[in-house]
């Protein structure tokens, strides 16, 4: 954590990580959201996956294919489902819904639409369906009563090759049909005088190439016994009202699936066989001409097909899509058979499969998904990955390294992809932030006050958006829980640090070197009483020191390496293949002088013509100038002087807490200096300190020294926080 008025840094930690169960947190308590900057960096493009069920809740997701009539419904099924050209098509009767339905796995056999027809005469919109998909073959399911030899013609103005598979009536055309599926073991029965049974079964047995096979309530048809020769499992759709007890009791390895009614039977038939449910289709219970297409595109699209009531959701069907957490959904036929106000009430959202790449793009001012390479949807300057409940069987890998749970937004910011880790509950956020700010390996006692601090730390952010990086406290979610620590936050659940009252600023570092520093000293401003400068016995004094070469860019050697050149006036001989002498120091000057006036320029750190600070107690004040020289890598332009060579110019650091931001806080640790010396031989300075970070508040290091002594965690905090209050 730094402070939230100054910088520091703390010791990398390498945990170990222990993911488990856990209950979930309620959905009352506070939370808190986090904008995840450290482990991503600036990116235009993010990859994640999830674990269990997540969804991008749109209100746009959601559609309805509708039409004039039953004839334009079904050309709008072929148009959404085979976009271009379809190499079989199949066509039914609009009056025979058996026919239609016990077609529907040679349909999906075959790729291939269902397009309705008028028994002696094809529709215009039927004609013009047929033309678009300019299909190599048409099959006619039904004999010349239902599809008369007229319309057979008509097609085959049409298409050349035209098929017939038809039967004495519908039993036999089932049975006539499931010959040309193939061979199966496995048959579906259902009632063939009532449409609802065979029309919520028809995506599953087309998907899985079990033939539709029709019967009478208290008797089986001589056909389907014939169809049923050979097959060693029956699923029967229906209750006993559909399939009677003495016609099931013929059948071979047979299941029932029935229901109180038939809208529960559509949902038992989701329940019982363990269907995916990412979207399903609905359609209205009381009429069949609708849904009579769309099977075969609710198969395509591994889509169960649910009932309704026109005006509103039957029971079982909307404890069906809750208890499944559906988001998506396609409504088949106008608002006569389904209601805007029905379609208003379902869940609308674009399912995020499981185990599967998705990216995150940034691309023209919108946010744009990807599974794969197959872009799904550009969605705005934000939008959110839900999951179905907050809880660790729900889980998000993000940017291939860290793992979160609950709602994740992406959102645009300055072009780039942000993700935000939205409403965490407030002690769960403790339990990834705990491990990465104290090694879970640490006492108990030792990260149980780690986790007041954070908590007060974060208290009266409660409902807000904060970083998860050193600015603030670095979380890194649910990937980085460990029991340890979880138990640290379990055991001191909701305890806070006050000081007459009011919330402390219950700030941090890793290391004081043996004084705890006053916020005062440091930061300026009024002194907190119960942040004093006072000695540390328990602190480990962890000491650092620092070699700094004074001439990072020696340009009396550069001007002998190419003496037929000014080096001064011919930079580019030199510019990418010299480098300061010290790389991380100068790496990290360069990068503060970008952030201070110099954004994107390319920048060769010169040396020091001025290195001063104090030392004995923590520095204030320091005197080091920083010579350097710039190139703008845009245009490929030196910054030069009057006399046309390389301009020197200069930054002044003028206080340690600005040095140890321009050396990197990895490199002066503190500024707590105990010498600062010069040495000419070698041009260099030389800086032996202890510590790392501010100083201010609790020694992390020494809050651990402190519990392996056998202090609690009241005692570490009293300590580090005199004169405050635990409650």
């Amino acid at each position: 954590m730094f402070g939230r008025k100054a910088l520091s840094l703390f010791v990398v930690l390498t945990l170990v990580v222990s993911v488990f169960p856990y209950q979930a947190a309620k959905a009352a308590d506070p939370t808190i959201s986090v904008k995840l900057v450290n482990y991503i960096g600036n990116k235009t493009s993010i990859p994640f996956y999830t674990v269990g069920d997540f969804v991008i809740p749109d209100g746009s997701a959601n559609e309805r294919l509708d039409g004039s009539d039953r004839f334009d419904v079904a050309v709008n099924v072929s148009k959404e489902g085979w976009t271009s050209t379809a190499g079989t098509v199949i066509i039914a009767n609009y009056l025979a819904f058996a026919d239609a339905l016990a077609a529907a796995p040679l349909a999906y056999k075959e790729n291939a639409p269902i397009l309705l027809t008028h028994p002696n005469n094809l529709t215009d919109a039927t004609r013009e369906e047929i033309k678009r998909l300019n299909p190599e073959r048409v099959i006619l399911i039904g004999g010349t009563a239902s599809i008369s030899t007229n319309v057979g013609n008509q097609v085959k103005q049409l298409v050349g090759n035209v098929d017939r598979i038809g039967g004495g009536d519908r039993f036999e055309v089932a049975y006539n049909i499931s010959k040309d599926l193939g061979t199966s073991s496995k048959a579906v029965i259902a009632n063939g005088l009532k449409f609802p049974d065979a029309l919520a079964i028809a995506p599953y047995a087309a998907k899985e190439g079990y033939p539709i096979l029709l019967t009478l309530d208290n008797r089986l048809p001589t056909a389907t016994k014939s169809a049923l020769s050979g097959k060693n499992e029956t699923l029967v759709i229906g209750g006993e009202g559909s399939v009677g007890q003495s016609v099931y009791d013929q059948l071979p390895g047979r299941k029932r699936i029935g229901g109180a009614d038939r809208y529960e039977v559509a949902t038992n038939i989701v329940r019982e066989l363990n269907l995916p449910a990412e979207k399903a289709f609905l359609a209205t219970g009381l009429t069949f001409a609708d849904a009579l297409t769309g099977s075969v595109l609710a198969a395509k699209q591994e889509a169960p097909l649910l009932l309704s009531r026109p005006e509103r959701l039957p029971q079982a069907t909307l404890g069906l899509i809750t208890d499944k957490s559906i988001p998506n959904f396609s409504v088949l036929g106008g608002t006569a058979s389904i209601s805007s106000e029905v379609m208003s009430t379902l869940p609308s959202g674009i399912p995020i499969e499981q185990n599967k790449v998705y990216y995150v793009k940034s691309a023209d001012q919108n946010l744009v998904l990807y599974k794969g390479g197959e872009r799904v949807k550009a969605l705005g300057a934000s939008f959110t990955v839900k999951p179905d409940r907050y809880t660790s069987n729900s889980r998000m890998m993000l940017n291939n390294s860290r793992t979160y749970i609950g709602d994740m937004e992406f959102t645009l910011e300055n072009g780039y992809v942000r993700p935000i880790n939205r409403d965490i509950p407030f002690e769960d956020y403790l339990k990834g932030v705990v491990p990465n700010e104290m090694p879970a390996s640490w006492s108990l006692e030792a990260l149980k006050a780690q986790t007041v601090a954070a908590r007060t730390y974060s208290f009266d952010d409660i409902g807000k958006v904060v970083k998860d990086d050193q600015s603030y406290q670095v979380y890194s979610g649910f990937g980085s829980w460990h029991s340890k620590t979880n138990q640290a936050v379990n055991e001191t659940t909701g305890k806070v640090l006050r000081y007459n009252g009011k919330l402390i600023g219950a700030f941090y570092s890793s290391s004081n070197g043996g004084l705890t520093e006053s916020n005062a000293n440091v930061w300026g401003g009024t002194p907190l009483p119960y942040l004093p400068q006072q000695k540390d016995p328990y602190d480990p004094k962890i000491q650092f020191d620092l070699t700094v070469n004074k001439t990072q860019i020696d340009l009396n050697e550069l001007q002998k390496l190419h003496p037929e050149h000014d080096a001064l006036q011919n930079p580019g001989h030199w510019w990418w293949s010299v480098s300061e002498k010290d790389s991380s120091v100068s790496y990290s000057i360069k990068s503060w002088i970008k952030r201070n006036g110099y954004a994107d320029q390319d920048i060769k750190i010169v040396g020091f013509s001025e290195f001063t600070l104090g030392t004995g107690t923590r520095a204030k004040s320091t005197n080091i100038v920083v010579e350097f020289f710039v190139r703008n890598p845009d245009t490929g332009e030196f910054v030069m002087n009057e006399q046309k060579q390389l301009k020197k110019l200069s930054k002044t650091i003028s206080n340690t807490t600005i040095m140890r931001s321009a050396f990197g806080a990895g490199n002066i640790k503190s500024s707590l200096i105990d010498s600062f010396t010069y040495d000419s031989t070698i041009d260099s300075y030389k800086i032996i300190g202890r510590g790392y970070g501010h100083g201010i508040g609790m020694s992390q290091h020494g809050a651990q020294e402190m519990a392996e002594s056998g202090k609690k965690y009241q005692e570490i905090l009293s300590h580090y926080y005199p004169g405050t209050d635990l409650n």
